[in-house]
């Protein structure tokens, strides 16, 4: 991914506005472009993934003890939004409109109202228990 950004979208100073996509012949064995601009982009895609790193472990160490109860919590069950709002807290930022992710708690939400209110016509008494007609959710 990195080297996409720097060899073929253009996106590393260094190397510049130049683009050097990947060509479909997959026979071809050669580069359009020589061996010392294929060291600077080489050197700056280990540059670029260097800095990605130290800053993830700069993270990580700025934020070790919920990153170690997501890891523990991670081996008891499977994680959902709510466990990590649990942890984490809320995002420090909002949305300017619902993500995927809201609209869909929501219609899940809506869902379950729907199938709480259930009147007594449709509700058959047998004994002690009640059955309920099941309602045909969208897919």
């Amino acid at each position: 991914m990195i080297y996409a950004q720097v060899a073929v979208y253009g996106f590393s100073e260094k190397v510049g506005l130049l683009s050097f996509p990947q060509r479909d012949d997959a026979f071809e064995m050669t580069k359009p472009y020589s061996s010392k601009t294929s060291a600077v982009i080489d050197n700056e895609v280990r540059e670029w993934v260097a800095k990605a790193y130290d800053r993830t472990v700069k993270l990580i160490e700025e934020h070790k003890e919920p990153v170690a109860m997501i890891a523990e919590l991670s081996l008891e069950k499977v994680l959902h939004q709510d466990d990590l709002v649990r942890v984490l807290g809320e995002r420090p930022f909002k949305t300017s409109e619902p993500t995927n992710y809201d609209r869909f708690k929501q219609w899940f939400q809506d869902g379950d109202k729907k199938n709480r209110e259930v009147t007594e016509s449709e509700c058959v008494e047998i004994g002690r228990s009640s059955t309920f007609k099941p309602e045909v959710m969208p897919t």
